[in-house]
């Protein structure tokens, strides 16, 4: 259980989010959405660990977040961040398999997982290809694949569509769905298509520091619908 626990972050004097609370269990994918600026970005940071709230904490199995060490905290949480880019020249398969950093591997094991995410986002084609001569949809499977290499509990995935064709995207989110019958996901999502068709649940971040969450049924009604669109104060 991933639980959010009245948090506040401010982000260059600016209060981003306030007083948000909401939890997130095995066996649920939720989408996050909101407008651009609502925080959803910041947010997925707060639940990585990788921003402390100046109020509220973020609780993984019943422990502050802030109580892990990074390798244990990897252990429980893959992270996707919207971009990155790639600065050495590592192959494909050197990339995906930073996944297994966190965890003490024997090499036979590291491989075998290695290879079961580059074929489980369809790129074991790619493997020995360096990360710099790669499109961009390319860099991003390949960001998605260390992502699944990594095996951990919680999955969060920040605009993980990106740079991906449409063909791709559908193959992925079928695939985040069938991963989230095990794992918890979670994803910043602006397709609200993709929201209503696959995700269990939803958090919508919306103007004045209203936060929504629930079953995505409830939820994507046209009543709170309209509340997302209105336009900012």
């Amino acid at each position: 259980m991933l639980l959010v626990d009245n948090i506040t972050v401010s982000l260059q004097d600016r209060r981003v989010i306030n007083g948000l609370s909401c939890q997130f269990a095995a066996g649920e994918f939720w989408g996050i959405i909101g407008q651009n600026g609502a925080g959803k970005s910041t947010f997925l940071q707060c639940l990585a660990g990788l921003l402390r709230p100046e109020q509220g904490q973020v609780m993984v199995d019943g422990v502050d977040i802030h109580q892990l060490d990074p390798l244990s905290r990897a252990q429980k949480m893959a992270y996707l961040m919207q971009e990155q880019e790639p600065s050495l020249a590592f192959s494909v398969a050197q990339a995906v398999e930073m996944g297994r950093y966190p965890w003490p591997d024997d090499p036979e094991n590291r491989y075998r997982l290695t290879q079961q995410a580059l074929i489980d986002c369809r790129i074991k084609d790619l493997q020995d290809r360096s990360i710099l001569k790669l499109s961009g949809g390319e860099r991003r499977k390949v960001e998605l694949a260390t992502c699944l290499a990594q095996h951990s509990d919680y999955l969060l995935l920040d605009e993980p569509f990106n740079h991906l064709d449409v063909v791709y995207q559908r193959f992925l989110v079928k695939k985040l769905k069938t991963l989230s019958r095990e794992k918890t996901v979670i994803m910043v999502c602006h397709d609200l298509d993709v929201v209503a068709q696959y995700c269990s649940h939803v958090l919508m971040l919306l103007s004045d520091d209203c936060y929504l969450s629930g079953d995505s049924a409830t939820m994507l009604k046209p009543t709170n619908l309209d509340k997302l669109f209105d336009e900012p104060h």
